[in-house]
């Protein structure tokens, strides 16, 4: 009985190292965390935009406490409203979920296998447990572009969320240019509608010509023509404003609150390119997704070897109950992984030509963008220091003259 057990444990003793180190990686592969969350994307988004979006992107599609609507909707609250409601950022949050779900994946050791042979007949009870040991070197890079794809995944959602506040931005804008729009053509439709009707009683006391009374009442269609296109642009805008919102049901129910503009004045194009590609988060995405591609290199060479551990029992030997480690080891005489190589160098061939795409397309919008604000801004100014008071006083000085009856 005491040589039998002497038998059985030494080839645990042999195999104890090994059986130690699986049991740590194992432990290891449990305790795997990132910060790459929600509260990364929703932290990113308030550093760079300034809002407050400590609850949004995690919690329920409902209106956040602090905001009332029935007072109107401001900038700011349409904002937090769209990073709360947006349905699109909502099914984008997903990815996230998905990129660290692969990270926890990658972090997992394979099971053993256990393979048993009944001892039926004349054949003894046989059994063999291998493990595949290749996990090993193959884990590191493995787990390396998971982390690194949940790093992208994170910092393209932060991407998502910056532009839809740009989105919502704008369409607060052009939401505001059009009911301001409307309002202008609404009022020369009715003063053109007044003119062809006095232009109809001049008409009948002979005071016009047919021909004049009618070019008045085209001018007057014409008026009321444009104003329902301003109408029918003013409802579009609505719907695109309050659709980036999710409240595209609400849009006849709800207000906006008009804020007088803020003009700043704008770095130089040189310091806006610098201070974007430190910060813009899909450069940075860009630049992952390269080093994601040399890992994912890596992580395919290391599969050209496959071992697999091997533990092999009998019930009936030489010696009764026998047992001994062993080794399956697949040859790589034809099979080099040759595929999965090659496509991890066209995928890194491609995240290398992305992140140069990405870098200039970040000029582009830099440079685009910096010459339309400040374009704007002149055009502005030019409005409020020449031509408005300019028209001021020409409305002024003929309203005088209508008065001393100078002019009809």
């Amino acid at each position: 009985m005491h040589s039998f057990a002497k038998r059985l444990t030494s080839p645990f003793k042999y195999n104890c190292t090994i059986i130690s180190f699986i049991a740590f990686l194992v432990i290891s592969s449990c305790s795997t965390r990132t910060i790459f969350n929600e509260q990364y994307v929703t932290g990113k988004i308030q550093e760079q935009a300034g809002l407050d979006t400590s609850s949004a992107l995690s919690g329920p599609l409902d209106i956040p406490g602090d905001i009332v609507l029935s007072d109107g909707i401001s900038l700011d609250e349409a904002n937090e409203i769209a990073l709360w409601k947006n349905p699109k950022l909502q099914a984008d949050m997903a990815d996230l979920g998905f990129a660290r779900a692969d990270l926890l994946d990658a972090g997992m050791l394979p099971n053993p296998a256990l393979s048993l042979l009944f001892p039926i007949g004349p054949k003894q009870l046989e059994f063999t447990f291998s493990y595949a040991i290749d996990v090993l070197w193959q884990r590191p890079g493995c787990i390396s572009a998971a982390r690194l794809n949940v790093e992208k995944t994170a910092n393209n959602l932060v991407r998502n969320g910056l532009s839809l506040i740009r989105e919502v931005s704008v369409a607060y804008a052009d939401l505001i240019q059009a009911e301001g729009e409307l309002e202008v053509y609404n009022e020369q439709a009715s003063g053109d509608r007044e003119v062809a009707r006095i232009a109809g009683t001049r008409l009948n006391i002979g005071d016009i010509s047919s021909l004049e009374e009618m070019a008045f009442r085209l001018e007057s269609s014409r008026s009321d023509e444009a104003a329902l296109n301003a109408k029918k642009e003013l409802e579009n805008r609505k719907a695109r404003f309050f659709g980036l919102l999710g409240l595209v049901d609400q849009k006849d129910k709800l207000e906006i609150t008009v804020e007088d503009p803020v003009l700043v004045n704008l770095p130089d194009t040189g310091v806006l390119i610098a201070n974007a590609l430190a910060a813009r988060p899909d450069f940075r995405a860009a630049e992952i997704e390269v080093e994601i591609s040399a890992d994912r290199l890596g992580w395919e060479r290391s599969k050209i070897i496959s071992l697999t551990a091997l533990l092999d029992a009998n019930a009936q030997g030489k010696e009764g109950f026998e047992m001994g480690p062993g080794m399956q080891l697949a040859i790589p005489l034809f099979n080099f992984n040759q595929g999965g190589t090659r496509r991890a160098r066209a995928m890194m061939q491609k995240a290398a030509a992305g992140y140069l795409a990405t870098e200039q397309n970040i000029y582009e919008e830099l440079l685009i963008s910096h010459n339309e604000y400040t374009t704007a801004c002149e055009l502005y100014w030019s409005l409020a220091e020449n031509m408005l008071p300019v028209s001021e006083k020409a409305l002024e000085s003929a309203e005088k003259s209508w008065i001393a009856g100078e002019i009809s």
